[in-house]
């Protein structure tokens, strides 16, 4: 049995405001659930929860995790809620950490009428506190612009609960997306306790 709260503060580049993240999770052997909210808004809402959950065997070597979460959002001129699905993979050789991960959604966010996504990031530990990651994927959307995304950035373990970090996010349609779309540097500061 495990459970854990998170705290998490971002500024993106270009944001005026600080975005809030708090998560509770509990565990029991290998399934979870757990809830999380943070100041996000789409389009005029003023906040985002999260409700979820999953199931994380090991098999043949790799972790994986199996999940469902509703995401709603509040405020502004209505609500606005989906279902999300997702399978995850991850897999650690040496310093070298590979996620892999697939989704999708049957009646996603904002204008769009479903989505699917796939995406993968490698880590690479440079120190026992410091490591690196690149990773990158592609999201098709029904009645929405698809687009592909990649990031690069570097974490640091200030403690066993205290971590920052500062990465880079992009995509190829800045045009169709809107600001969504355009490049930030994101900075983060989380809080495990």
């Amino acid at each position: 049995i495990a459970s854990e709260a998170t705290l998490e503060m971002i500024r993106e580049r270009g944001k005026e405001d600080i975005e809030l993240t708090a998560s509770l999770e509990h565990a029991r052997g290998a399934f979870y659930f757990g809830a999380a909210a943070n100041t996000a808004a789409l389009g005029d809402t003023d906040y985002e929860v999260d409700l979820y959950v999953g199931w994380q065997p090991q098999w043949a070597g790799w972790e994986w995790d199996l999940n469902a979460k509703r995401v709603s959002y509040f405020g502004g001129s209505g609500d606005i809620d989906h279902w999300e699905f997702y399978a995850q993979a991850t897999r650690t050789v040496g310093a070298v950490t590979g996620v892999f991960l697939v989704g999708g959604s049957p009646d996603y966010e904002g204008v769009a009428d479903q989505a699917h996504w796939a995406n993968m990031n490698l880590a690479y530990a440079l120190t026992p506190k410091l490591s690196a990651d690149v990773g990158g994927g592609f999201q098709d959307q029904v009645g929405a612009p698809d687009y592909a995304w990649w990031q690069a950035g570097v974490t640091y373990a200030f403690s066993s609960s205290v971590s920052g970090d500062l990465h880079w996010y992009d995509t190829d349609n800045a045009a169709g997306l809107g600001e969504s779309g355009e490049g930030q540097l994101v900075a983060a500061l989380s809080w495990a306790f």
